[in-house]
């Protein structure tokens, strides 16, 4: 097995790059310090075609492989954590369940419109007292004619007020259990709809964090696209590979932090040398290139054996695990390198180290991927007790 780019993939690259050079990197500072991502900017992944790559041509996307996408994020997370993440959000998760499960009438209606940038689109799962126990959720659908009411209150759901489409993940007709949830697609101009305010956040400050509630908001039934029964399993099985491309953000994010620490060591002189002429500097650089490569293995591993964006749950909580706190440690050792200039809002350093952090806890936590991974190991489901 071999993780060497193809030439098509080198080719994506080579489009890629100068585009994040001159469109993301300029600007990804200004991003965390306003806390916002300008619309017209999101536009410009859209055109870019980086919206919808994982999703078939016929749909509105591109019809390129998990691989392919991973390999793109990780170009642009370089750069921007926060447009690594975006770009995330519309070729996995959410789009990747619509995909896989979904109707013909949903994919052909939805997912042009994200493709193109027209719609954004949320996933919503978590809430108050069901993060990581997302079998608690409370979150209620009851059926009532043509229509499902839904109500409930949703937190932590990124890009929340400023998405038109959240996929919301529900307890149908008060069913016990994960055989009540099921997902359904809702949109922001539904009454009953309601952006309850931002959650401020260490990092990925671009993308919004917030709260969502949902009073008596009527949804059509053609609108349900994981019906309750057996559905939970497949829900998570499409949320894997929202995981990978999470890792590859975190890879990114780490990668930038390494590149820019490694040319600023060399430039750096003290005792009349370069400090990357000190051993101990060099075996800092060595070890944090051995945990970006075996992270990016890890990745690519998990990426390049999906079928239909949906990747292994077991390769995918690993590759997080390992990518999302191998990132923390390279971002911390990066700043280390340039010293008290690194802690400094002059350079990019902090800024990344913050971005990082997120990726231990979004998206399931490391804790809860362990748990996963000993559940694959052991074969069988673990009570936690």
């Amino acid at each position: 097995m071999h993780f060497h780019p193809s030439p098509s993939q080198q080719s994506a690259l080579e489009k890629t790059r100068p585009f994040a050079l001159r469109e993301i990197a300029p600007f990804a500072a200004q991003w965390d310090r306003d806390e916002h991502i300008p619309r017209r900017q999101i536009q410009k992944y859209a055109d870019a075609g980086l919206f919808g790559m994982t999703i078939p041509e016929e749909y509105g996307g591109k019809g390129r492989s998990a691989l392919d996408a991973v390999l793109i994020i990780e170009e642009v997370a370089r750069h921007c954590g926060i447009s690594g993440r975006l770009i995330v959000d519309h070729n996995f998760g959410a789009v990747m369940t619509i995909l896989n499960f979904g109707t013909e009438e949903q994919k052909r209606r939805v997912l042009p419109e994200v493709c193109s940038g027209k719609s954004l689109m949320s996933i919503g799962m978590t809430e108050p007292e069901a993060g990581s126990a997302l079998t608690e959720l409370t979150t209620s659908a009851r059926e009532e004619g043509d229509d499902f009411v839904l109500n409930g209150k949703k937190h932590w759901i990124t890009g929340a007020g400023e998405r038109e489409y959240t996929l919301v993940y529900a307890r149908f007709n008060e069913l016990p259990g994960p055989k009540g949830i099921g997902a359904i697609l809702v949109h922001q101009e539904m009454a009953g709809f309601h952006y309850g305010g931002r959650i401020p956040s260490l990092g990925v400050r671009g993308v919004q964090e917030g709260i969502l509630e949902f009073k008596e908001m009527r949804v059509p039934k053609k609108n349900l696209v994981v019906p309750p029964g057996s559905a939970f399993g497949h829900l998570m099985s499409a949320y894997n590979g929202q995981r990978v491309g999470a890792s590859a953000v975190a890879l990114g994010i780490a990668q930038g932090a390494f590149d820019f620490a490694k040319d600023y060591a060399n430039e750096r002189r003290q005792f009349g040398k370069r400090i990357t002429d000190f051993q101990a500097i060099q075996f800092k650089l060595a070890d944090m290139a051995i945990e970006l490569d075996a992270a990016r293995y890890l990745i690519y591993r998990a990426a390049s054996h999906a079928k239909l964006g949906i990747t292994d749950r077991y390769e995918s909580s690993v590759a997080k695990v390992y990518a999302s706190e191998m990132a923390v440690r390279v971002c911390s050792e990066a700043i280390q390198l340039c010293g008290a200039q690194g802690y400094s809002r002059d350079l990019p350093l902090e800024r990344m180290y913050r971005d990082v952090r997120c990726f231990t806890l979004a998206g399931g936590s490391a804790e809860m991927q362990r748990l996963g991974i000993a559940t694959s190991i052991l074969g069988r489901s673990l009570p936690q007790k």
